[in-house]
């Protein structure tokens, strides 16, 4: 009975302390729930932060402290420093908000409930020795002290320099993450953020502002999730990313990563590896395509030319980068219609970056990257100047007709397309700044204003605004060529180079692309060596100097038939001096070389050898002022010899003056020397009758 007495009163003794304690320990937590110690809880996280970052951490706002629905603090106006010696800050925010889970805390585990950034700011800088203000103390320190200590580190040797990072498979710096293994982010937000980005070394500053993002982390081997948008360069951009598991990435090992970004100019996607060490590294497949490449590049901060081209662009292939490295393998580029395959590499942190390609492309038409957006190539006059047949003439008049009712300006050259003067507007070769580069091309296809080349390979080598082009081979015109153009645009005169070399081209169409010359046919041999400098077109064609030569072998005059001509006429018949696009008049050679002069093109040697008629010429072409100074001498000659015809033959010559402006020349025919010996018209015109078995010619 006295056991039982004094046991109820050790019971009641106990009931009475726990009493005592629950309302003292409860009256505590009221009253640092009503009371809490600011200056204790903004003293002891800056400590903390000190001694984890050796940054100094500043709540120059209020403090609050909560226990429910779990341990909670929320901080205003917080700012952590930059490194010692530097004025910028590196974070700062207008309020941080920070709830843990009470009960998880127990056992180790954190498992935050709340964490939101509001309108935080995050200043990234490199000063001018290379120094990143993100890089902390102990991180460093870590880092020493991982290749301090390198006894039975797989990958390490004895020769590793102290206080040298180096990273080498298996050495993984030394992190505690037994301390943070049953990390759990709920909900973590960023509410209205910036990011800024400066470089002070070459003074440099990126911003992406109105940042709002959503993390969600469920543990250390399971994924962490973000969603969000910002603003960059006005365009607001939607993103979602999902990184697996984060343990690997926390021990810089390869985690998978996929990723999407999408605005008003691109929609990208990623899917395959990260690594994150020094930097962030990828490897995996990547697309992107985009509605505008000149958009896209406006949003990019890079300035091109006003091109017509330069429109919807896709891309396709294996990403990789590496540092300052990113190759693209096994790509496919679509870009305004063309479709290029192969791979490409290109290099930052230069002055331009530095593009390598090698690729095999459809088709590349040149006209969308040079001169005026929506510009059409300009019409082209017959070249030389010479009066010759094209269609059949109006009203049904032949030749002789034409000469006999000509205007008083004289004839207008056939086959002539008029056109204005040398444009005067500058020409922009910005592209040529915007990267360095060295690709080799396969093209299948290539144009070129009106010019038509076929497959074609191409080594391109683009530096400092100097472009070297070679065109290794070219099949054009079911013949073939090579040769190289050199543009210079480090001044505002840009130089231009050019030297090509031209077999077997089918002169009919290719002068027809090239010239609008449609009444000239055969086998022709171009070789071409010009060099101009200048600002605009004409500043180029007043520059222009170098040397052409032409040969057109096994060739007619198309349009009309001298041989035919002359058989109709030992028949009397008048008519077969019409033209006609059916008619012909073969040439066994056309030959002709130019010495260009400050863009005056002379020549002294022109010859043609032809059966019954033999045509030598001289003079110059004015390209400034568009005029023509040029005499050309045919001979009706008594042969019928064509192929290695002599061409010294005695015969009828009427030499022809060409002169005056391009759109409007005069032609004007010598026959004084004709009239003044008309026994030698008569002797030729017997002798060519010979030809034609004694008819009466």
């Amino acid at each position: 009975k006295e056991r039982r007495k004094r046991g109820g009163g050790v019971l009641t003794w106990l009931l009475y302390t726990f009493a005592f304690l629950f309302v003292v320990v409860g009256a505590g937590v009221g009253y640092l729930v009503l009371n809490p110690p600011s200056d204790l809880i903004r003293q002891t996280i800056a400590e903390q932060v000190k001694d984890k970052t050796g940054r100094d951490l500043v709540v120059a706002g209020p403090a609050a402290f909560s226990f429910y629905p779990g341990l909670g603090v929320r901080l205003h106006d917080v700012t952590l420093s930059g490194p010692p010696g530097s004025p910028a800050t590196l974070v700062s925010m207008k309020e941080l908000d920070v709830n843990i889970k009470t009960m998880p805390l127990l056992n180790r585990q954190v498992e935050v409930r709340r964490l939101i950034l509001r309108q935080p700011v995050f200043d990234l800088r490199v000063d001018k020795q290379g120094r990143k203000n993100w890089t902390f103390a102990q991180a460093e320190g870590l880092a020493r002290y991982a290749q301090a200590d390198t006894t039975g580190v797989e990958g390490a040797t004895a020769t590793d320099a102290p206080g040298i990072a180096r990273r080498t498979p298996g050495l993984r710096l030394p992190t505690k993450l037994s301390e943070v293994e049953h990390l759990e982010l709920d909900d973590v937000r960023v509410e209205d953020g910036t990011l800024r980005y400066t470089d002070e070394r070459t003074g440099k500053t990126q911003s992406i502002s109105a940042v709002n993002m959503k993390i969600n982390l469920k543990s250390l081997s399971s994924a962490l999730s973000a969603d969000g948008d910002f603003s960059w360069q006005g365009q607001k951009t939607e993103f979602s990313g999902r990184v697996s598991p984060v343990r690997m990435v926390l021990e810089e090992r390869p985690a998978r990563l996929v990723f999407s970004a999408v605005n008003q100019h691109i929609n990208a996607t990623y899917d395959g590896e990260l690594q994150v060490g020094e930097g962030a590294d990828l490897e995996g497949k990547v697309t992107l395509t985009s509605t505008s490449v000149k958009g896209l590049a406006g949003w990019l901060g890079t300035r091109v030319p006003q091109v017509s081209g330069l429109g919807p662009l896709s891309i396709a292939g294996n990403l990789k980068t590496n540092g300052n490295v990113t190759s693209l393998a096994g790509a496919t580029i679509n870009l305004d219609g063309a479709t290029a395959k192969g791979d490409a590499t290109v290099t930052t942190g230069g002055a331009r970056p530095y593009v390598q390609a090698n690729l095999q492309i459809s088709e590349l038409d040149l006209n969308k990257y040079l001169g005026e957006p929506g510009a059409s190539p300009a019409p082209k006059a017959v070249g030389g100047g010479a009066q010759a047949p094209d269609a059949p003439t109006r009203g049904g008049q032949d030749a002789i007709e034409q000469l006999l009712n000509k205007p008083a300006t004289g004839p207008k050259v056939q086959a002539y397309e008029s056109r204005a003067g040398w444009s005067s507007a500058p020409i922009d070769l910005g592209l040529l700044g915007v990267a360095d580069a060295d690709a080799k091309l396969r093209v299948g296809r290539l144009l070129f204003h009106n010019i038509k080349v076929g497959q074609s390979a191409l080594t391109i080598g683009l530096k400092n605004k100097v472009l070297k082009t070679a065109f290794d081979n070219i099949q054009l015109y079911e013949g073939q060529g090579k040769g190289f153009l050199n543009v210079d645009a480090t001044a505002n005169a840009a130089g231009v180079g050019a030297n090509f070399t031209l077999e077997g081209i089918s002169a009919l169409p290719f002068l027809h692309d090239a010239a609008d010359m449609k009444w000239l046919a055969g086998k022709a041999r171009v070789a071409l060596q010009i060099a101009t400098r200048g600002g605009n077109q004409l500043q180029m064609v007043q520059a222009l100097n170098g040397k052409a030569d032409f040969t057109f072998a096994d060739g007619a005059i198309v349009g009309f038939n001298l041989p035919g001509a002359i058989r109709g006429l030992s028949q009397g018949n008048l008519s077969a001096l019409k033209q006609a696009p059916s008619e012909k008049t073969d040439f066994s050679e056309l030959a002709a070389s130019f010495i260009i002069t400050n863009g005056v093109a002379q020549n002294q040697d022109l010859r043609m050898i032809s059966p019954l008629l033999r045509v030598t010429g001289a003079g110059s072409i004015q390209m400034p002022p568009r005029t023509i100074d040029y005499t050309v001498k045919p001979k009706l000659v008594a042969s019928l010899e064509g192929q290695q015809g002599k061409t010294d033959l005695s015969g009828l010559e009427v030499p022809v003056r060409i002169s005056g402006s391009w759109d409007k020349p005069k032609i004007e025919p010598d026959l004084s020397g004709v009239l003044a010996n008309p026994d030698k018209v008569v002797d030729t015109v017997k002798q060519i009758g010979k030809k034609f078995k004694g008819k009466n010619a």
